[in-house]
């Protein structure tokens, strides 16, 4: 029975099976929001990887296709709108560049806007 956490792809009895847990899923994300510019995560450090992608990015599977939704915040003085455009862009296509797995939706909730100060304060 395949877990609610994975996708499960049979290949078949020569050839064995591909899983893939919604943890990768989530780091890819996390790692393609951190290529993209205007974009910081909620709290001013980095995006975490692995287990601590899971604060931040939020993976649904069903049927073999995926959902993810993402909070992030916004560097002041980049476009809202194109900024998490471009992150809904970028967090598919590296998801289906990776995985294989089609994306139905990426979902992003902006939930602070970071100042330069601020920013420049985190990377010390």
């Amino acid at each position: 029975m395949v877990k609610e956490e994975e996708f499960v792809s049979e290949l078949g009895p020569d050839t064995g099976k591909i899983s893939i847990s919604r943890d990768v899923i989530a780091t890819i994300a996390g790692l393609a929001a951190a290529e993209v510019e205007g974009i910081a995560p909620p709290k001013g450090e980095e995006f975490p990887r692995g287990e601590g992608a899971r604060r931040l990015v939020e993976v649904q599977l069903t049927d073999g296709h995926v959902r993810v939704a993402i909070k992030v915040a916004v560097i002041y003085g980049h476009p809202i709108g194109e900024v998490a455009q471009a992150l809904q862009e970028k967090i598919k296509e590296e998801i289906e560049k990776m995985t294989a797995l089609p994306v139905d939706g990426v979902d992003v909730e902006v939930v602070r806007v970071v100042f330069t100060e601020e920013e420049a304060a985190g990377e010390d």
